[in-house]
């Protein structure tokens, strides 16, 4: 049975007007509406590391999540996406969040592993290699985040902008602690420290959330080098709406390289609509 929502999503990346290698990796995947319920799963990673290290970082967070989430984004409803047939439960709404909770959680912490071990293998390459990742799963009306470092999530609901993740980073945790205000991490000498981060150890803390969507909200997904170059979040949440989403993605890009471009840009803006 076809889903009475439909999740439309582009992305994009560039390597801004600084670094010459591009260390992001974006992923949009929207599974085909003839199997079912809406379900779309949306990455961007933020690789660190000499050489190509941080790319082959990024990337590898990127295709593992998508491997390790492959048997339920190309099966139908009928198939067990969502709901083990083993839970036995009235409320089938409670199991089948806590299952895709577990199972995205459990997908951040298997790309973990798998930079750590490329690390522990070549290490004179890729001993420092790491990246951030913020990825969502979103089905019907439903949006679980879970994120690693300060790549970060935003939700637009009638043009106001909210960030949905916190930055595992030393200038965000000032902020949270009330040593610093928001506006000060900036320009804080210490702002590119982050505390928490995908490939560094062998095993990792993920931030897991979940929230309600609404018909025409845009949930955006990116890296630091976009959210520190476009600062203000009323220009941010105009360019996050812009028609088509093709064109939101380019102009976010656009936006962040017109203020300096200092890092790479990765971003995925993704939309929930009503299917007529």
């Amino acid at each position: 049975m076809e889903s009475s929502f439909a999740i439309h999503a582009a992305s994009d990346t560039h390597p801004g007007q600084i670094r010459s290698i591009n260390q992001d990796s974006v992923l949009t995947f929207v599974r085909d509406r003839e199997l079912g319920s809406a379900l779309g799963l949306f990455i961007v990673a933020d690789g660190m590391g000499g050489h190509k290290a941080g790319d082959i970082a990024s990337r590898l967070a990127v295709d593992t999540i998508k491997e390790e989430l492959s048997w339920m984004l190309d099966q139908g409803d009928d198939g067990a996406t969502i709901v083990s047939p083993s839970i036995n439960s009235s409320n089938k709404n409670t199991d089948e969040l806590g299952q895709m909770e577990m199972r995205l959680k459990r997908a951040v912490e298997d790309a973990n592993r798998a930079i750590f071990e490329y690390s522990q293998k070549n290490p004179e390459d890729a001993g420092n290699m790491g990246s951030t990742v913020t990825c969502a799963l979103a089905f019907e009306k439903k949006l679980i985040i879970a994120n690693v470092g300060d790549s970060r999530a935003y939700r637009l609901r009638n043009g106001e902008l909210k960030q949905l993740t916190s930055d595992h980073s030393y200038v965000w945790q000032l902020v949270c602690d009330g040593y610093i205000e928001e506006e000060e991490i900036y320009d804080h000498p210490q702002r590119n420290v982050i505390t928490r981060a995908l490939g560094n150890q062998k095993s990792v803390e993920v931030d897991i959330r979940h929230f309600d969507l609404n018909l025409a909200d845009r949930l955006m997904l990116c890296s630091d080098g976009v959210w520190e170059m476009i600062r203000n979040l009323k220009e941010m949440a105009s360019l996050v709406g812009a028609n088509p989403l093709e064109s939101a993605v380019s102009n976010l890009i656009d936006a962040a390289n017109r203020y300096g471009g200092y890092d790479n840009i990765g971003v995925v803006v993704a939309e929930l609509s009503a299917i007529d």
